[in-house]
């Protein structure tokens, strides 16, 4: 497994941004910014965001040799909705990145 940096999974998630600001109009367009608003108000509708996390999922796996599935049962389990901004689903993406990378070390934990 590649070492995943958290840079790496910023600039995924700008182009899946990039390619969702494709769809939309201009005064709808969403910022590249860590604090956009993705899922809400402001941001993506459901199939939009399914769309982006899927657009993520494959830039990630890509980059690390994973197979990350971020839309799972523990991303629903979670407090706070980690889709809700670029930020939060950087830092979930690391983590999930983080738990792969440790079952991928030690497969019989």
């Amino acid at each position: 497994m590649n070492r995943l940096k958290r840079d790496d999974v910023i600039r995924a998630i700008y182009d899946a941004v990039g390619r969702a600001n494709e769809l939309r109009e201009p005064s709808e367009q969403i910022a590249c910014t860590e604090d956009s608003v993705l899922f809400g108000p402001g941001g993506l509708d459901s199939l939009g965001l399914v769309s982006l996390i899927l657009d993520v999922e494959e830039a990630v796996n890509s980059v690390a040799e994973t197979q990350l599935t971020l839309a799972d049962e523990r991303a629903v389990s979670r407090r706070r909705n980690p889709f809700r901004d670029v930020r939060s689903l950087a830092d979930y993406v690391m983590v999930r990145v983080e738990e792969e990378g440790r079952w991928m070390a030690d497969p019989l934990s």
